[in-house]
Parts: structure tokens; sequence; C-alpha cells
């Protein structure tokens, strides 16, 4: 027994020995080189075995909390001898042993047509014949050297097919499509659309050409494109399947012209389908993903072994994107490297550190009066600062820094500390402008010269000769491709000392301005690789958010030196309406210190800006556009409901119902309205992208109405019928195909939206399209942007691109008039004549005015359609006969409504009016028989104190001495896109206080003796907002605006006080009525200072690692601990010493409670 017991001891010290040969080899925190069975580029972490032994790692762990040492597991498999082992730590959490097998290989051979009519649409199913195609193997194309089959030069489209099968369905986790291509494709499995990209069409036409350039990278030593396949097990069938591929190029001039297919499967255990993946998919079968991701600042990862023995570690800290921290292969040390090699041997080429040092400007950038001597430092003696000027990035061999740098000239500074055998540091950079004063806000943008300028490489300019068609757009150009290049950029807000600048990577932006105009559109996007993962500021002054993805300067499109404001100003017209938009902000602009003109910086339509509108989470949102393209998401469920639509008859209601259950036709019927209202000719189908949130309906974008109120060509076009335009079955290819007027064309066959429609029209044509008021939001854009435009016509004026226009301008003030004039003229013109497209479009009799007067608008308002407030003493609106509108009377806190008076008398709080000649009607009000005090806003908390997290809440006060019903109620705070609806049923008791709270769990943290509040509110309130609070009838009910700043009490901002009203009868619109009397506030309360029955008592240490001591305080008391999640892990009372050692390493809030009331202190266990 005892030599068996000896023998187990030696083989776990042998086992034991074995596993000492495995390490971690590299860790890359921030990777945007290299990518997953998905598409994404995770964090990473290699391991290699560097023995002699393979070593079995199952049940291995690795972890990066100490105090977690089994968060991820290895499966059962066996690390060899000399073998690297790449993990993903993307979170995705998957440990699985899987078999990648490539179903259709690059060489394989396929069926292909250069097509010179339309297919039928059967060619993309697994039942078409395709025996009189022509046959050869993978890539496709011309020109590009990587073409195995070659087809006719000038080529638009291509055709192709590939039967294979697939063996153990059921096994099959994922499914790939790798594809290299050159410009655009559409690709297909058994009929099913699975993947597309830089093309239009539902199906494209065989003549159509792609969006923009696409250059293939697999020729210049790059990887294909990767997509993920969603729901394969849905479209592919067990044994025989088709892949079939549509690849288009940009034009029938394009100099090449590729297509390259990969079809790859993961299984659950070996199968024989398909090869081994080409080493260019980077596909293995061991796609391990761990569970968590690596730190970009600061990270330890441990290696546990399956009895729970500590293997290796490794600190991972302050990595620069795409570098990593690894193994020297010279000296076993721990080392840098620029160059990451997952999978392989690390690089010879490695460094001992990274240089952390920052560069100093004696000056910031920005508008400076005039020239200055700029001194640099902040390198330390071993460090040498390296500079230059014009935009270009600092190298080794870039001028040493020495002396000041004269800067007498507007120019781009950008420096870098260098140190041997170091990773230089960041790049810094500052842009100078001199004696320059804008108006506007101001944008300097800093580039490497060559990624704008150079033929070669330079995304702005037209490329190397004999590149690019020779015509309008000049489809080829260097433009016109899909490149990212680095760059920095600031952004001085005018009349403000401060300034923001950002790393983000630029790309042209646009469609047909990219050829027409020598100014460029440009999108620029925040990416950690370059630095920053957000921009996070208040770019505009029209949002509440401040934190963007990505932001494009525009260039104004078609309206581009004519009026450059139409499509701001038609977009903002629309602001408070509901639909959405992006918001814009005209920034004059510079590049590497030339000046460029004004842009109009715009937020990027995508997810994101949809998520901060809307409150939603941008991963549950699809974005389509055109014929049901998908843009983000997926389009089976907006197919099917166009299918429905197509083959169903929306005049029965029923029918029309399932239509309005997933369609948000309010929003739908504005959108329409306004389109048509603006005469915009490039739409709809063109510009037009639509959107839902997974638990919302289909909603509509505006953007892109350059053609609104006539394009430059055609001024004279207030009379167009676009309604009638909107509505044509047989509309051309572009712009109305009737595709992109089905719907439209549907839903009006119903009464019932066909109404709705009409109703929305006219109430924006008797409001907000009232030719005064479009008008004066023409003249207060134009008041904004005036002082720059000068300015920005003499910059481009004289520019080549004007040429394809044939104009010149030579009176610059003459020129911007005429086209500001022919705005205002197309407002005024247009209002009367689109009436008579509605009355001949639906065949409706007349339309007629009503007028409601109103004696006394303190006492109540009229309600119009549910839409209109009428808060006037008399209005006058124009509707049309057989089309009822409707009245609400709503009567003002202390009255009641009475009657209706006039051509109309009724009791009834709401009536229908069918017009059929002009009407009058007065709405009358009586004070209330019984007066109800106002909900008072009482006690706001935003920006909350780190320490005292409680994120924002508000709260209510009841003064009556009974209880309110809150149903129906909203609270929103000063955008009207952020509402609240107070749910069903709660009310707030008679002198009751009930609060609102953002985030239940960190507000439960610190007052867990609060339980009655209400939540979550899905928006924040800013240093400067409203909170505003309106009732049943979406009446202002009460309101505060405030601010952090004088008059105004500036002492609740992060400083863990709130706004406390002082008493509840004081006027809260008035500053003086508001301070800050308990810290943390006194929610649930009144607001009076609390008289305190525990002194400030303290604790220490802390951090703490094993006894807490609580002091300075007497008496009897209760104690209890919260873990940062709200969990309660330790309660007692009048204990003053506590053994924390148990506790995970981490911040707790510890909360003493004495005589009823509550003081909560932090503490970090360690």
């Amino acid at each position: 027994m005892r030599s068996s017991l000896l023998c187990l001891s030696l083989i776990c010290i042998f086992l034991s020995l074995n596993a000492q040969t495995i390490r971690f080899n590299e860790v890359v925190s921030s990777n945007s080189i290299y990518f997953d069975e998905d598409g994404d580029s995770p964090d990473w972490i290699e391991l290699y075995n560097y023995g002699n032994q393979e070593v079995s790692i199952a049940n291995w762990t690795l972890t990066d909390d100490i105090d977690d040492y089994d968060k991820w597991t290895f499966p059962d498999i066996t690390f060899n001898s000399n073998e690297y082992l790449l993990l993903w730590a993307s979170s995705k959490d998957r440990s699985a042993i899987n078999y990648s097998r490539t179903i259709v290989n690059q060489g394989d051979n396929f069926k292909y047509l250069v097509p010179t009519n339309e297919l039928i649409s059967e060619w993309k199913s697994l039942s078409f014949n395709d025996a009189t195609w022509s046959e050869g193997p993978s890539g496709f194309g011309y020109d590009d050297g990587d073409d195995a089959t070659l087809i006719p030069q000038g080529s638009t489209s291509l055709y192709i097919r590939k039967k294979f099968t697939v063996d153990n369905l059921s096994d099959m986790v994922s499914l790939i499509l790798d594809i290299d291509y050159d410009d655009g494709f559409v690709a297909y499995i058994n009929g099913v659309e699975i993947a597309r990209a830089n093309l239009n069409g539902n199906p494209p036409s065989y003549q159509t050409t792609t969006i923009q350039d696409h250059e293939a990278q697999m020729y210049n030593g790059g990887i294909p494109q990767r997509f993920s396949v969603d729901d394969f097990s849905s479209i592919l069938n067990e044994g025989e399947n088709v892949i079939a591929i549509q690849a288009h190029n940009v034009s029938s001039n394009s100099s090449d012209f590729t297509i390259i297919p990969f079809l790859s499967a993961i299984f659950t255990s070996p199968n024989n389908t398909g090869v081994t993946p080409p080493a260019v998919l980077n596909l293995s079968s061991s796609n391990y993903h761990t569970n968590f991701n690596v730190s970009s600042d600061s990270e330890t990862l441990l290696l546990y072994d399956n009895m729970g023995v500590l293997i290796d570690q490794m600190v991972v800290e302050n990595l620069v994107p795409n570098t990593s921290i690894g193994v020297s292969r010279s000296s076993n040390d721990l080392v840098r490297f620029i160059e990451t090699t997952p999978g392989y041997q690390n690089s010879s080429n490695e460094f001992v550190g990274l240089v952390s040092s920052q560069v100093i400007f004696s000056q910031k950038g920005g508008l400076i009066e005039g020239p200055i001597n700029l001194v640099l430092s902040g390198n330390q003696t071993d460090e040498v600062i390296r500079y230059e000027l014009g935009g270009a990035m600092p190298t080794e061999s870039s001028p040493e820094y020495t002396n000041a740098i004269s800067i007498d000239s507007n120019t781009s500074v950008r420096t870098r500390i260098f140190s041997e055998n170091k990773i230089p540091s960041p790049i810094f950079t500052e842009s100078y402008i001199l004696s320059n004063n804008h108006e506007i806000d101001v944008m300097l943008l800093t580039v490497e010269p060559d990624d704008f300028f150079h033929p070669d490489t330079g995304i702005y300019v037209f490329g190397p000769e004999g590149t690019f068609d020779q015509n309008i757009p000049f489809f080829g150009a260097n433009f016109w491709e899909d490149w990212e290049r680095r760059v920095h950029f600031s952004f001085h807000e005018h009349g403000e000392d401060t300034a923001v600048s950002f790393n983000a990577g630029v790309k042209i932006f646009g469609g047909w301005s990219r050829g027409q105009n020598g100014q460029r559109s440009m999108s620029l996007f925040a990416r950690g690789q370059y630095g920053d993962s957000k921009f996070e500021h208040s770019f505009f002054d029209q949002l509440q958010y401040d934190n963007f993805e990505a932001l494009v300067i525009r260039n104004s499109g078609q309206d581009w030196l004519r009026t450059s404001m139409k499509d701001i100003t038609l977009t903002s017209l629309m602001r408070g309406s509901g639909l959405d938009f992006s918001e814009h902000n005209p920034v004059a602009t510079y590049i590497n210190g030339q000046y460029w003109g004004m842009y109009n910086l715009r937020e990027k339509i995508n997810e994101h800006m949809l998520s901060a509108k809307h409150n939603v989470n941008a991963d549950e949102i699809t974005i389509l556009t055109n014929n049901s393209e998908v843009v983000q998401g997926d389009n089976q469920e907006y197919v099917a409901l166009m299918n429905y639509v197509g083959t169903t008859d929306l005049s029965i209601n029923s029918n029309f119902e399932y239509v309005e259950q997933r369609v948000d036709l309010e929003e739908y019927a504005l959108y329409k309205a306004a389109n048509i209202f603006f005469n915009n000719t490039d739409w709809p189908g063109n510009n037009i992208k639509y959107w839902k949130h997974s638990e919302g309906k289909w909603r509509w974008i505006m953007y892109d109405t350059d053609f609104g109120f006539g394009p430059w060509w055609n001024l004279n076009s207030s009379n167009n019928n676009t309604l009638s335009f909107a509505l044509e079955p047989n509309g051309p290819a572009w712009p109305n195909p009737s595709w992109s007027t089905l719907l439209f064309r549907r839903l009006t066959k119903n009464i019932g939206f066909r109404n709705q429609f009409i109703n929305r029209y006219a109430d924006e044509l008797n409001t907000r399209f009232l030719p005064t008021n479009v008008i004066a939001h023409i003249n207060k854009i134009y008041r904004t942007i005036s002082p720059e435009m000068t300015a920005h016509y003499e910059r481009w004026r004289t520019d080549p691109s004007l040429s394809n226009y044939n104009i010149s301008i030579d009176d610059i003030d003459g020129w911007i008039s005429f086209f500001i004039n022919e705005m205002r003229r197309f407002a005024v013109e247009r209002h009367p004549i689109v009436k008579d497209h509605l009355l001949s479009e639906f065949d409706l009799p007349n339309f007629h005015p009503i007028t409601i007067v109103n004696y006394d608008i303190s006492e109540g308002f009229v309600n119009v359609n549910d839409n209109l407030k009428i808060q006037e003493d008399s209005w006058t609106g124009d509707y049309f006969e057989t089309v009822p509108i409707q009245l609400k009377a709503i009567a003002r806190q202390g009255y009641e409504f009475s009657h209706w008076s006039g051509d109309l008398t009724s009791n009834d709080e709401i009536v229908e009016i069918s017009l059929e000649d002009a009407f009058e009607i007065t709405p009358n009000f009586k004070p209330a028989e019984s007066l109800v005090n106002p909900i008072v806003i009482n006690e706001i908390n935003f920006r909350s104190k780190e320490s005292f997290d409680t994120d924002d809440w508000i709260e209510l006060y009841n003064p009556n001495d009974s209880s309110i019903d809150l149903t129906g109620w909203t609270i929103k705070d000063d955008n009207d896109a952020h509402i609240f609806s107070i749910p069903s049923g709660t009310s707030i008791k008679a002198d009751g206080y009930l609060v609102f709270v953002k985030d239940s769990v960190r507000f439960s943290i610190q007052f867990p003796e609060i339980t009655d509040y209400i939540g979550e509110f899905g928006f924040g309130f800013g240093r400067t907002d409203s909170v505003r609070l309106y009732n049943e009838n979406n009446l202002l009910h009460d309101q505060v605006g405030y601010q952090s700043e004088s008059p105004w009490p500036n002492c609740a901002d992060k400083t863990g006080n709130t706004l406390e009203l002082i008493t509840s009868d004081l006027d809260n619109l008035l500053p003086e009525s508001w301070s800050c009397m308990n810290m943390y506030g006194s929610p649930s309360a009144i607001n009076q200072l609390q008289s305190s029955k525990l002194s400030e008592f303290t604790l220490y240490p802390n951090p703490v690692r094993s006894i807490l001591t609580i002091d300075e305080i007497r008496g009897i008391f209760t104690t209890k601990i919260y873990s940062s999640i709200g969990q309660l892990v330790y309660t007692s009372t009048n204990v003053k010493q506590i053994d924390v050692s148990y506790l995970n390493d981490g911040m707790y809030h510890l909360s003493i409670e004495k005589e009823g009331e509550v003081t909560v202190k932090n503490f970090i266990k360690y």
C-alpha cells in the first residue's frame, strides 16, 4: 500500500512537472486584425507547450479574477509538444471541441454565366437546370491576377452556382461564408439570401452596378470578408444544396472584377464533408472563446491545472491596439511586439517596454491670434521627441525636437516620443489656425498626406490615370473605394476656450457627390484601434445625448455650392414632430491647416443613433434600406410583411389591422407627407431607410433631402404632383419603382389610413408647412451659416469640379441669394398647390376653413386630431370634405370643460366634425367645482456623486388631502423623444411623496429603506435640463428647467447633494426656490434640513484587507454591508470592528442605522 501511494505521488509530481511546460505566450487586448469564425475581431490569448511531452489540459481553468479561479474551463483536449493554442477572449464562452470544414473552396468548379438579360428567379434554386451554363474554377474575374476563370473585360455582372453536400446537419453549429470580391455581390443558398455587400436591389437587376468601388483583398495579401450565416438549419438540406452568387461591377469601364467564395461549416463531431479550411480563412478546430475580455488598461491572467494549481500568470497592461505582450524568443522575458503572431512563434522584433510619457505643448491648438514659438516637453532623459509639420506621422527619421518651433502659418503639429528598444508613444497632435475668426464651430482634421492625396493610397483623390471612368461620377476613382484611414480631429466651439480631440478612422462618404463635388463628404469612426472607442461630446445643441460611435461631415450633396443648407433645413424643419433624422451643426473645417470650407456635421444614421434617440438596445435594432436590403439585422420579418401587403386587400379593416400592428402608421403618414410636401424626387426608390426594435414597429428615417424644394436643375417644380409620384404603381427603376410605392398605395385603399394621412398632412399644412413658418426656419438656418458662406465659396468656386456643372461663380453674394430666395419662393408657391393634389388624387369635393375661437386660453385649449394643440385666441386651418376631424377640449388646472358653442353645440369633450363649408366653434370652460392643487416636482437628483451613485431620480409631492391617480401621466426631460409613461394604477398618497428612478438597483443600494418608488425611466438628466410632468391629457402639469450655474444653485452636480424645493408652495420655476439641504437628498421625505442622530462616523483602514473599524459613533446602531450589486452580505448590532477578510475584492456599501436615520459610506476590500 505504501508503495502504491509513493507511485501515485511520483505520477502526480511527473504530471505537475509536465504541466509546467504550458505558458502564456502572447496576449492582445485590442485586436482589429484577426477575425474569429463570426467575423468579429476579439481580444486573444495564446498558450504554448514548450516541452517535449504532450499535456492533457482537460478541466484546466483560465481566469482574469483571482477570486474566481475556475472562471473558464478547458474542454478535454491534448496539448501537443511545441504547439500553440489560440483562445479568443471574446466573452462568447465557447469551450466545446469543434471541427471546421470548408465545403466550397477556391479552385472548385462552378457553373457560371455572364448575363445579357434578366434571369428567372429560379436561377438560384436547387432545381434550376444550369446545363447550358459554362463551367470553370473559382476565382472569377479579370485583371487582378487572382482569376482562375477569366470573364470578358467590362462585364457588369456574373452569376455563379455550385451544388454541395452536407452530412450530419444536426451536428453543425455554424455556417460561414468568406468571400473576396470586387465590387459587390448577393449570395444565396437554396434560393435564400445569406449575404450581400455593396449592392442594392431585391434582387438586383443583372445591369445593376455597385454602390461604390470595393477592392479585392487576397491578391494583395489580405483576407476575404466574413459573413456568418444566421438560421442556417432552416436553409440547408441534409444532402444536396446549392450556393448561388450574383457578382457585380461598379461600372462597365471598371479596370477589374473578382469573386472568390468559400463556404465553411463548424461541426460538433468529426465530419468528412469538404476539406480542411485553407490557411487564409484562419479557421481551426479550436475555436475556443473565453467568457471574459482582456482589459486594455490592466489585467492579470491566471492559468490553473485541473487540481487548482497555478501553472502560469501574466500581467497585461497598457497595451497599444494591435500590439501584444508575450515571451521573448531569446530571453524568455516578457516583452512587447508590434508584429503579432497568433498560432505561431513570436516575432523576433521585440521591445522591452512602451514609452508612456506624453508630449506637452506650450500652446493648445485651435484658433490663435498670431505667430507663436511652440515649446514641446514631457520626455524623460532617455527619450527624444520627434515631430512633423503638415500632418505626416513622426517616425524615427523625423526631426528631433531641440528648440522651440516657430508657428507662423496654419499647420498641424504631430509629435511622438521615442526611446531605444521601446514601442514609441502614441502620436500627439495639435493644429494651429492663425488670425482666422469664425462665427460657427470649427473642426480641425489632421491626416497623413499620403493617406488622402497620394495617387496610389489617397482616399480623397482620383488615383492613377487609366484606373477610373472619365465620366461623372468617375467610378473606379480612389474616392469610390471603401478605404479607411487614420485621422485626428479637434472640435472647437464658437465662443468657448475649451476643445475636444479624438483619434479616429475616416472614409469618404456619400453617393454621386463623391465624384461631382471637389469638397468630398467624410464619415468619422470611433474605434478602439485608433485610441477612442466613443466620441463623447455635445456636438449638437438640440440633442440630450453626447455619445457617438460615428459622425459625418457632409458637403451638402446635390446642393453643394448652391444654398449649402437645403438638407439641414428640411430635415430640421421636422424637429419635434417625432420623425427620425440626423441632427446637424455647420462647422468651418481645416485639413492639415488648410481651410477646407464649411461642412455640415451630422449624426451618422445607424443603430447607435436610433438607440440613443429611443432608449432601446442597439443590438436589438434592425435597419433596412431600399427594397428590404439589410443594413443591420435581417429582413425576413419585413419581407413577410410586404408579401402580405402585396397580396391582401387592406381596405378590409381586419386585414389592415395586421399591418397596423407592425407599422407605426402615425409616423409613416407624417414621413410620407413631409417628403411629398418637400417634392423630394430622389425618393422613395432611393434615400430610404426604415427600422424597428425587436419590441417595436417599423419606422422610417428622413435623410438626404437635397432634391427637395426643387433640385438645382429644376427649381420651377413647386407644382409637381409628388403625391401622385409617391403612389405611382409602374414607376421606373429610379426614382419611384413599384416596390417603393407599394406600401403607401395599398394603405391608402383603407379609408381609415387614407383619412389619417390626409388629416396629418393638413395638420402640417396648417402649422409647420405654412409659408411664414417655413421661411422663418429658412432664415434662421441661413443666419447661422451666412458669416461663413463667403469664405466657403471663395475656397471652392475655382475648383475644377465646377466644370462638372458648367457653372462659374463670379458674384458670390448674388449667387447665394438667388438659391436662398428660390427656397423661399418654393415655400410660398408650394402650399396652395399641394391641397389641389390631395383633392384630385383622393377625389375629394373641397376643403374648408375651420376657425377655433377661444375666449380665454388660460382656462383651456383644443386638441385637433389628437395632434395639434391650439392655444391661440383665434386659429384657422383648412380641412377636407368627407374626411372627418376630431376636436378635444382640454381644461387647464382649476377649470373643467363646460360645452361647445358656435356652429356646433355639444357637452361632449370630444367631437367629430365633417366639414361641408366654413366652420367656427368655441370651447367653453368654467371653474372646477372641486379644486385640486397641482402635483409638484419637489426634488431632482442628476449626475450622482461617484461614491454615492444612485443614478438619476426625481420626487413628486401631492399637496392635496386625497390621493391622486397618475395613470396615463408622463415624465419627460427637455427632449420630447424621452418619455416615461407612469404605469397604470400608480397613485400618489395624500400629502405624500413618490420617487421615480432611472436605475432601481443603484437607488436601492444607497436607499435600501425606501421601497415605494417607480422605475425605471430610460433617460437621464443633464447639468442643464428640464423635468416635465404631463397629465393624462398630455397637458403640461408642472415643469422645472434648471441649470448647474448661477442663478441656480450649483451645489448638486456630482456632489452628492440634490436640488430640493425649499418648500412645496414656492414657485419651482424660480432658481431661488431651490437649495441643497441634505447630503444625498431626502427622497420620500419633506425637504428640510435633517437633524443628524449620527455624527460623521469614520471607517478605517480604507481600503481594507481584514479588520474594518467603525469609529466616532455612540449608542445603539445597526450595521449592514451590501455588495456593489445590492446583495446583503453582513449585518450586526453595535459591532465596531468587522472581519471582512472573507469578502471578495471590490467596493462595498456600509450602512449604519440609528434611531431611524441611515447613513451610508463605501469601502474597498482588497
